[in-house]
């Protein structure tokens, strides 16, 4: 792989689309299982959020769209047509936006029928009035659209601290959750086969190296960093291709307990280990 090393990618969260009725009635939902922070509304006022922060600095993001917003606006964006009560989309993120060029050079250099834009400036307001600044950068296929969400990973490139938006050190007890869960595992990446090759590229690209042996029983696996340079879990995004359909699943690193599963939403399963 050419190019400069840089710093190994950062998971930085998880994205899981909800209704906003649903979206409300979360903290009931999950209390006794997992705890869930405020999160706030989107600077394009389309969408709202809660967070679950994990002790390992990685967060699940659970976003709605609000009631009543225009149809075409919520078409137009990225997650506006996507099935709710799913994992759709997972971001990386770096220790400084300026090493995201690197990333870029080396994707488009892949040669993989796929590239990253420009970041773009985003933000949030905090229910306690902080304005969170960051940039984002998404990927995009051959001819010129938008890549699926959730294939590869976008990018959350922070503008303001991360801590203002990822408070996970400032209060630790936002991230004791009563199903012991500690932090991210793994993230397995479903895809048609007509999509693994060229995307498995792209993933040797965006990770500066190559796949490792297919000990857990998929195609492809890379190892990514957490927020809290914690080495507990597996640390993997795991590339597997299916003849059915595709998707996001989750596993969370838990406290030694045992294995369990999850269902935080109807029909989304979440395995802790």
């Amino acid at each position: 792989m050419s190019g400069q090393a840089g710093p190994r990618p950062t998971l930085d969260h998880i994205v899981i689309l909800v209704s906003h009725g649903t979206l409300q009635g979360i903290p009931d939902r999950l209390r006794g299982v997992l705890v869930v922070a405020p999160g706030g509304t989107h600077a394009d006022g389309l969408t709202s959020n809660l967070l679950i922060l994990l002790a390992d600095g990685v967060y699940l993001e659970l976003i709605a769209f609000f009631d009543g917003v225009d149809p075409e606006r919520r078409r137009r964006h990225r997650w506006g047509q996507l099935q709710e009560n799913t994992i759709v989309d997972w971001a990386y993120t770096l220790p400084h936006e300026g090493g995201f060029g690197a990333v870029q050079q080396r994707v488009a250099d892949a040669q993989a029928g796929y590239t990253y834009d420009d970041p773009v400036a985003g933000g949030r307001t905090r229910p306690d009035g902080t304005v969170l600044r960051w940039a984002v950068a998404t990927g995009r296929a051959a001819d010129g659209s938008s890549s699926k969400p959730g294939r590869l990973p976008f990018w959350c490139l922070d503008r303001t601290p991360r801590h203002l938006r990822v408070p996970y050190e400032e209060h630790p007890e936002q991230t004791v959750h009563p199903c012991g869960a500690r932090g991210v595992s793994s993230l397995s990446v479903v895809v048609s086969w007509q999509h693994l090759s060229p995307l498995g590229q792209v993933y040797d690209a965006i990770h500066n190296a190559p796949s490792l042996a297919s000990v857990y029983g998929v195609e492809r696996y890379w190892h990514f960093g957490v927020p809290s340079e914690s080495n507990e879990g597996k640390h993997a995004i795991l590339l597997s291709g299916t003849d059915g359909a595709s998707g996001i699943r989750l596993t969370l690193q838990g406290d030694g307990r045992g294995r369990l599963s999850l269902e935080l939403l109807p029909g989304l399963l979440v395995e802790v280990e």
